[in-house]
């Protein structure tokens, strides 16, 4: 009765490990997929919106163009199941898009100040010509 006592340990010592080891196999085997970085691609989504908006697509088309691009990148990424690459394209997308926003931004701002700059020009002329004797 010993022995088989003794048989028994032995044998519960050394499945021990092995059956550790496999559990950690199967639980790692189980675990559920990675999940996609929605933040960031909503993110990029809204960037791009935003900028489309703006007329981006006139002012700072590259840039927007760039955006998309990535977007698409980042989309792909999440169909192969690389979330961090996903993420990052996702971020380098709405980085462009905004770009692109503030470059369109910056453009428009231009115009306006040319325009405004005519104007005072306009009426510094009208100034001058009504100071002047005839």
């Amino acid at each position: 009765m010993q022995t088989i006592t003794r048989t028994l340990s032995i044998v519960r010592a050394a499945a021990g490990p092995g059956l550790i080891a496999a559990l950690l196999l199967v639980g790692g085997c189980a675990s559920p997929p990675p999940t996609p970085p929605d933040d960031a691609l909503v993110a990029a989504r809204t960037a791009i919106a935003n900028a489309e908006r703006a007329d981006a697509t006139r002012h700072a088309g590259r840039e927007l163009g760039s955006a998309r691009e990535l977007l698409t990148r980042a989309d792909r990424a999440v169909t192969d199941v690389d979330m961090p690459t996903a993420r990052r394209f996702a971020e380098l997308s709405r980085a462009d898009a905004e770009l692109a926003l503030a470059r369109t931004e910056a453009a428009k701002a231009a115009v306006i100040n040319r325009e405004m700059q005519l104007g005072v020009d306009a009426l510094s002329d009208e100034l001058h010509r009504k100071e002047t004797p005839q």
